[in-house]
């Protein structure tokens, strides 16, 4: 399966159960896809991909920790990724660019993590 395929909603059903841990990434590349998965592995969380015109469905179902996309997705409708990720609860992390480095990328999602983590356990 793809990294940018996501499981459909069975009709008839709700809102995913917070069984596990999910960070969503928005419209990145495979190879940032498959950087943050390997990252996210190891904090204990599943990565899925979307795109943008998948994203609110997605995020409203899957309950994510945090949503992550870079800077130029972000462009498209900053206020609106705020908003979204306020009404579900998510960390938004916004990187520079698909290729900032490992140490960055794992120092923005795992601070991500740990306080999305923290608020929903508060």
């Amino acid at each position: 399966m793809s990294s940018r395929e996501l499981p459909t909603r069975p009709a008839g059903r709700g809102k995913r159960t917070a069984s596990a841990s999910v960070v969503l990434i928005v419209s990145a590349s495979e190879q940032l896809a498959e950087r943050c998965r390997r990252l996210v592995f190891v904090e204990g969380a599943d990565l899925l991909a979307c795109d943008l015109v998948s994203l609110r469905g997605s995020a409203a179902w899957l309950n994510p920790l945090a949503i992550v996309l870079t800077q130029d997705v972000r462009a498209f409708d900053p206020e609106g990724f705020m908003e979204l990720s306020r009404r579900i609860g998510a960390e938004l992390v916004v990187l520079p660019s698909e290729s900032v480095s490992d140490t960055q990328l794992t120092a923005m999602i795992t601070a991500a993590l740990d306080i999305a983590q923290r608020r929903r356990t508060d």
